[in-house]
C-alpha cells in the first residue's frame, strides 16, 4: 500500500474553517485568497477520499470521516507548533521583507515597529525592488513577505487599494508638449499605468526622468522639471502637489497586497500581521 503524505497546512486550513466557520475568515487568519483556502480542502479530501465537511446554511460540521482527520489533525498541528515554538526560542530566524522603495518610506516604519513589539529577537532583513519581482522572489524562497502592487493572477492577499495621482508644481505647464514625465524603469505597473493614460488620450509625452528610487523622481518633480505619477499615499507622503485638471487624463487605481511564502513559520506569520496593521494604519490615515 502506497503511503500518503498530507500537507500540514492542509490540516491547519481545516482546523481553521471548522472553527471560525467561514472561509472568508479563514482567509484572512491564514493570509491566503479565499479560492486558495477552497482549493486546499479539496485537496485534502481528494487525498482522503471523501468529503470531509457539509454545509447546512450558515453552518460547516465535519462529516464522520472528517471528525477523524480534526482528531488527528489537532495532534499534528499541536505538535508541529510546539517544535517550531521550541526552535524559534533557541535561534530566531532572519526574516526578509521586500517592498518598493516608495512603499518603505510609508510603510516601513510601522512594520519595524510592530516587528520590534512582536518578535524582539528576530533580525527583520529590508530588501528593495519592483513589485513584479518582489513576486517572483516571494515564490522562489528568496523572500519572506512582500508588500507590493497586487499581481493580476496571483496568489497575493489584497490589503488596500490606493488612486494613482498626477504630482507637480502648482505653477508647472501641463500643456507643453511633448509632455515631460518623470517615472519609475520600465518594469514598474505605475509607470506603465500613466504612460497608458497619456497615450489612450492622445497627449504628446516624453519619459524626461526616470529611476528605481523613488527620492530621485521626488527631486525631478519639486525641481519642475517634470510631472510624475505616483499613489496618493506616496504623494502625501512626500508633501507633493496634487494636480487636479481635467486637461490631465484620469487614471485607475492599484491594489497594495501582501504575499507570503509557502510553508509560513509563526514568526513569518506575526511579522505579516504587522505588514497588513501598517497598511491599515496607512488607509486609516488617508
Amino acid at each position: 500500500m502506497a503511503l500518503l503524505n498530507v500537507d500540514i497546512d492542509w490540516l491547519r486550513t481545516f482546523l481553521t474553517v471548522l472553527e471560525t466557520q467561514s472561509f472568508t475568515r479563514t482567509a484572512e487568519i491564514l493570509l491566503r485568497t479565499q479560492p486558495a483556502i477552497s482549493q486546499q480542502i479539496k485537496r485534502l479530501e481528494e487525498t482522503v477520499g471523501t468529503p470531509l465537511i457539509s454545509r447546512h446554511r450558515n453552518h460547516i460540521t465535519p462529516t464522520a470521516t472528517g471528525l477523524v482527520v480534526k482528531s488527528y489533525a489537532e495532534d499534528i498541528i499541536g505538535l508541529n507548533d510546539r517544535m517550531v515554538a521550541d526552535l524559534l526560542e533557541a535561534a530566531p530566524p532572519v526574516l526578509r521583507i521586500g517592498l518598493p522603495d516608495d512603499y518603505a518610506t510609508i510603510f516601513l516604519p510601522e512594520i519595524l515597529r510592530s516587528a520590534a513589539q512582536r518578535l524582539p529577537h528576530t533580525e527583520i532583513s529590508c530588501h528593495a525592488g519592483y513589485s513584479v519581482d518582489l513576486g517572483k522572489r516571494v515564490a522562489q524562497g528568496e523572500l519572506d513577505l512582500a508588500i507590493m502592487t497586487a499581481e493580476n493572477e496571483g496568489d497575493s492577499l489584497h490589503v488596500i487599494s490606493e488612486p494613482l495621482v498626477w504630482v507637480g508644481l502648482s505653477d508647472f505647464d501641463i500643456h507643453q508638449r511633448p509632455l515631460p514625465v518623470a517615472v519609475y524603469h520600465d518594469a514598474c505597473s505605475v509607470r506603465q499605468s500613466g504612460l497608458a493614460a497619456l497615450d489612450q488620450n492622445d497627449i504628446p509625452h516624453r519619459v524626461s526622468h526616470s529611476s528605481n528610487a523613488n527620492s530621485m523622481l521626488v527631486i525631478a518633480v519639486r525641481g519642475g522639471h517634470a510631472i510624475g505619477v505616483m499613489p496618493a499615499c506616496t504623494a502625501r507622503h512626500e508633501g507633493l502637489n496634487i494636480i487636479n485638471s481635467t486637461d490631465l487624463p484620469g487614471l485607475p487605481p492599484i491594489d497594495i497586497a501582501l504575499k507570503i511564502r509557502d510553508q509560513a513559520t509563526p514568526a513569518l506569520r506575526e511579522l505579516a500581521l504587522g505588514a497588513i496593521s501598517a497598511l491599515g494604519h496607512a488607509n486609516f490615515n488617508h
